[in-house]
């Protein structure tokens, strides 16, 4: 007897496998995390280099750094958020 681990579909809420991208019952395509990780990702370096940019130049390019960094810290945060309800929508526990 093999252990599968089970999720919920997110537009009919039907019980599917965890690796299954689309649903076997409505056919919707489930949401994959390497999007949000994707975000993430970029959100931490245009922080990083946002911060740097508006820490060590004068003028414009200190407002764009700024604006950068905090375009950046938004992506991160949010990317974040997402990946978290998507896993917690697929799992069946967010209502």
């Amino acid at each position: 007897m093999t252990d599968r681990r089970t999720v919920r579909c997110l537009g009919c809420e039907e019980v599917i496998d965890a690796d299954a991208r689309v649903c076997p019952h409505c056919g919707e395509l489930q949401p994959t995390p390497i999007l949000a990780a994707g975000a993430v990702v970029i959100g931490v370096f245009a922080f990083l280099f946002g911060f740097l940019l508006g820490a060590f130049t004068v003028g414009l390019t200190r407002w764009i750094g700024f604006a950068l960094a905090v375009v950046g810290f938004g992506l991160a945060v949010g990317g974040y958020t997402s990946y978290l309800d998507a896993t917690a929508q697929r799992g069946g526990r967010a209502r």
